[in-house]
């Protein structure tokens, strides 16, 4: 409980520094016995230079059957690389994982590529994430794919697909807000 006081207050005290914020909101449906689940998530994100970028991220989910809970605090970094209006980028992260009944630490890689035609941004991604330890089974492979539309400057809505594989079967509907400081 600690480590969850510690890290949310460190997310809020970011939220005054912080070049992004983004809000998100998650219909996960279940495939192949899993459940589904409503997902909210709040991260920061700061350039550290012209390539590479740090976040941290709070992400909670709610079982559609149970409402039981589980959280995941997760900060990362990425590298991006543009190319035009097409770019690359890279994102690592490492993170934890809590629930009723245990918690573990994950890592996960996501390269991908991005597409910007005036106001309008696409995505293109693969997750690959895993728990440090293998007892936890939480070895995922995510697909996903993304449109956004720049609202201003400062403020970007987006919506995006996510279909995971592995020791989880679900696919999402995301809906995002990002404001800009």
């Amino acid at each position: 409980m600690k480590k969850i006081v510690i890290a949310t207050l460190a997310l809020m005290t970011g939220l005054a520094f912080a070049a992004s914020v983004t809000l998100e909101g998650q219909d996960q449906q279940g495939e192949r016995g899993a459940v589904g689940s409503t997902n909210y998530a709040v991260s920061v994100k700061d350039s550290i230079n012209n390539t590479f970028a740090a976040d941290i991220g709070f992400a909670n989910y709610q079982q559609d059957n149970t409402k039981a809970l589980s959280t995941r605090l997760e900060t990362g970094i990425t590298a991006a690389m543009p190319l035009g209006p097409v770019g690359v980028y890279a994102r690592t992260a490492i993170g934890e994982k809590y629930n009723n009944t245990k918690n573990f630490a994950y890592y996960s890689i996501e390269p991908g590529v991005t597409v910007t035609l005036g106001k309008v941004g696409f995505k293109l991604g693969y997750r690959y994430r895993d728990a440090v330890n293998e007892v936890n089974l939480d070895k995922t492979r995510t697909g996903r794919v993304g449109v956004s539309y720049a609202l201003s400057n400062k403020d970007i809505i987006g919506v995006r697909y996510d279909k995971v594989t592995g020791d989880s079967w679900n696919h999402s509907y995301n809906v995002s807000y990002t404001r800009s400081f």
